[in-house]
Formats: structure tokens, C-alpha cells, sequence
């Protein structure tokens, strides 16, 4: 048994940095979250972004009816519990199968048996879908853009005040 030691450089690295921070000055160590946490909100930012864009630009264009709900619960750090519902589509792809695929946004399960336009991308037998929707085209990768710049100023000013 082999470990590729190049996959795990990344969040050992992290763990160091956060440790020596940690133990050489621990004010520096808010700083330090606010940094990561930047981070992560920017990757998933650009990672929603640019997903949504090639699935828009390769994608073909059609509707979908909602035929059911998914419910899934969800608990917080708090221990509080939420509940999400998943729509499940069917659709027609551009081969005339119809398909039945839930689709990874959560939606008002009072929306069942209505219409909605949706952009998928077929990727061997595996379906990329985004609702096509301006909110969830544009919006929702910015919001996460957003809070990752303000959380990445909040770091940088932080440290750069203790030090």
C-alpha cells in the first residue's frame, strides 16, 4: 500500500500554519479563519461559476416538470434540524428519453406538477443540470464570491492590525 503524498501537502500544510500561528502568537489565529474560510467561499464561488457557465455555453436549453420531492433533514453545529426538498424533474433530452433526475437545488415543495426551464449537460450517462433561472445562473455563485472577499479582507485586516 502506496500513499501519494502529493494529494495531502495541501491540508497539511494548512494544519502547520494553523498549529504555528496558533502557538507563536494566538491572536493571529481569528486572522488565520478568516483567511481559510475566504478561501473555501471563493473556491465554491468560482467553482459554481464556472460549472454554470460551461453547462450554459455546452448545454441544450428545455423544460422540465417537477413530478415529486426528495426530503432530506439536515442538522446544524447547534443541533438544530432543517429540512430540505430536492425536486425530482422529467424531461426529454434532444434523443426524445425521458429522463428523471433530482436536481441538487432545494425548491417550495408546494411547486409539484409545475413547469420549469432547466439547462442540461449529458456527461457520458450522467446528467449536469442547473435551473435556468438568472438567481441560479448568476446570483448564487456571486453571493458566495462576495462573502468570500469580505471574509478574506476581514483576515487580511485582522492580521495586518496584530502584527
Amino acid at each position: 500500500m502506496t500513499i501519494d503524498i502529493k494529494k495531502h501537502i495541501l491540508p497539511f500544510g494548512l494544519l502547520i500554519v494553523i498549529f504555528s500561528v496558533f502557538f507563536y502568537n494566538r491572536e493571529l489565529l481569528g486572522g488565520l479563519i478568516f483567511l481559510i474560510v475566504g478561501c473555501g467561499f471563493l473556491y465554491f464561488g468560482f467553482y459554481a461559476s464556472n460549472s454554470n457557465r460551461r453547462i450554459q455555453t455546452s448545454g441544450i436549453k428545455t423544460r422540465a416538470k417537477i413530478i415529486d420531492f426528495i426530503e432530506e433533514r439536515s442538522k446544524d453545529a447547534d443541533g438544530d434540524s432543517f429540512i430540505y426538498h430536492f425536486p425530482i424533474v422529467r424531461f426529454t433530452d434532444k434523443n426524445g428519453t425521458e429522463t428523471t433526475q433530482k436536481l441538487d437545488s432545494s425548491a417550495n415543495p408546494k411547486r409539484i406538477n409545475e413547469t420549469i426551464d432547466i439547462i442540461y449537460l449529458k456527461k457520458d450517462n450522467e446528467y449536469e443540470i442547473i435551473i435556468n433561472s438568472e438567481f441560479w445562473k448568476t446570483y448564487f455563485p456571486m453571493i458566495f464570491i462576495i462573502s468570500g472577499f469580505l471574509s478574506f479582507g476581514i483576515g487580511i485586516v485582522w492580521l495586518i492590525n496584530k502584527i
